[in-house]
């Protein structure tokens, strides 16, 4: 599953080998499809728990295609990796790739969540592609009809008050959001990105719901406080009702950093939320390469705390445990991989894995059980 010479280009992900790690048992593991030749290379994937303890990971990848050079990273077919909880081999399946008759190459990270035994997965092919699948219909696939926009952006979806809701950031120009009841067929749209003055989305957005409002999170400059050839942006934090779609936004930065008596607070990258009963917490690197958390009880009043001491290698993937605590992933600028977890309101981090790869990395984690599982790609330099 792994080539020299893989890239990331403009349209694609950054293909690699895919990893597993299961910190405190056996370690970093490459994961091996029964496959080999199938799948060549793959994308950071998207991840489901099903009901036996299987996994399913969806990841855009090349699945042996006779016109493509061999190290290059497009075309990109829309893949399904099981993983069986008593299997230490993935079982792979190819996603149904034809939309009215035309066949729809696939790129980016997909977003895949769970409807009752149903899963859909989102796939960004030119536009957004909804795929639904399960063990007793099989796969089956359509285009989101955005009117007037072209949509070249990974979706990340999130299930909510019997609702699917679908984001992305194309060109980041604009943060789109697609919606429909999970009963049935029809898309609402909403432009988010409209309801603030901010000139430019970096990342993708991350979305989660906290005491019936879905929060979008998203690494924006705004107009008022951007200057000229910086890079670094701030938190933003789009509140949306989920019975209305009605939006109110502002600078969770800029709150966070009011309450300290500091300015706000810049950061950069896709940020990762997660959501317990108790708080809000929202993982991003800052614009100095720190790894630096955002939380809140009530979802309006925002602190900021330090969770590396040093600098990261790229954005963090965060989840929650069994006990509902909070543990977040992310590599150091080596590219060894590191797990944070906090102690007694001070974060403390460890590395978990044997072999360094890219810095520049996206690990997703899982929780299977009672153990957390990280997937990772190692990419060739």
């Amino acid at each position: 599953m792994y080539q020299t010479g893989s890239i990331s280009t403009p349209g694609t992900c950054t293909q690699g080998k895919l990893l597993q790690y299961v910190p405190g048992l056996d370690g970093d593991q490459t994961i091996t499809p029964q496959h080999e030749r199938v799948v060549t290379q793959c994308g950071v994937p998207s991840i489901l728990t099903g009901s036996d303890g299987s996994l399913h990971l969806f990841v855009a990848g090349q699945a042996d295609h006779p016109s493509s050079p061999s190290c290059a990273p497009w075309p990109l077919s829309p893949l399904c990796l099981q993983l069986r909880a008593d299997h230490s081999v993935l079982d792979l399946t190819r996603l149904p790739d034809r939309v009215d008759r035309i066949q729809r190459f696939v790129s980016g990270i997909p977003s895949a969540v769970m409807n009752d035994r149903t899963m859909l997965v989102y796939f960004n092919g030119g536009q957004l592609l909804e795929y639904r699948g399960s063990s007793e219909t099989g796969w089956s696939v359509s285009a989101i009809p955005v009117p007037n926009i072209v949509v070249d952006a990974n979706p990340v979806a999130t299930v909510a008050e019997g609702k699917v809701f679908v984001l992305s950031a194309p060109g980041g120009e604009a943060l789109l959001l697609c919606v429909r009841d999970l009963q049935g067929t029809t898309w609402q749209f909403v432009d988010l990105g409209s309801e603030a003055s901010l000139c430019r989305l970096v990342g993708d957005p991350a979305a989660t719901e906290f005491r019936g409002k879905l929060h979008v999170f998203v690494c924006a400059t705004f107009e008022d406080r951007h200057s000229h050839g910086s890079d670094a942006s701030e938190l933003w934090d789009f509140v949306v009702d989920l019975e209305t779609y009605a939006v109110e936004a502002y600078s969770v930065s800029a709150v966070a950093g009011f309450r300290e008596g500091a300015t706000p607070i810049k950061v950069t990258g896709t940020p990762s939320a997660v959501a317990s009963h108790q708080r809000l917490q929202v993982f991003v690197p800052s614009d100095d390469g720190q790894l630096v958390e955002f939380r809140s009880a009530d979802g309006q009043r925002w602190e900021s705390l330090p969770v590396s001491q040093g600098k990261v290698g790229g954005n963090a993937g965060a989840v929650l445990s069994g006990d509902e605590n909070s543990v977040v992933y992310a590599s150091d600028p080596i590219g060894y991989l590191t797990e944070f977890r906090e102690i007694e309101g001070v974060w403390h981090g460890r590395r978990i894995s044997h072999m360094c790869g890219a810095a520049e990395r996206c690990p997703r984690p899982v929780v299977c059980g009672r153990q957390v599982r990280i997937f990772d790609l190692d990419v060739a330099v």
